[in-house]
């Protein structure tokens, strides 16, 4: 087989497994709507969405012209996505900041507050 046959091979690999992985999403999803399934179970379906995505566009930029209009609109998409997981890697920080914050408050004792005189 050619290197063209591989790797239309390849990308139709890609995409076959983008799509059963979109599949397993929106089962994922139902069952966790109706109580059946938990929010991990709903996240690793989205994990591998992601995942098989990322093959999918791996096997694009194999044969495609990095000046394209294609490939422009994929490294703004990737872009994107960059700024998403970012933004959730920084609620993530918050919370725990958060959790700390709240687990000192906790802690300190009650006999501390300035807020109260006795006579």
């Amino acid at each position: 087989m050619d290197d063209d046959g591989q790797w239309s091979e390849g990308l139709i690999s890609a995409a076959r497994m983008v799509a059963a992985a979109t599949h397993s999403l929106c089962e994922a999803a139902n069952a966790m709507v109706q109580g059946h399934a938990s929010e991990e179970k709903l996240v690793a379906a989205a994990k591998e969405v992601a995942g098989s995505t990322a093959a999918l566009l791996v096997a694009c930029k194999v044969k495609a012209d990095p000046g394209s209009v294609a490939m422009h609109r994929l490294q703004e998409l990737q872009a994107q996505e960059e700024i998403l997981r970012k933004e959730k890697e920084l609620e993530k920080a918050r919370l725990n900041l958060a959790k700390i914050r709240k687990g000192r408050y906790k802690e300190k004792p009650e006999d501390c507050d300035d807020s109260s005189s006795s006579f």
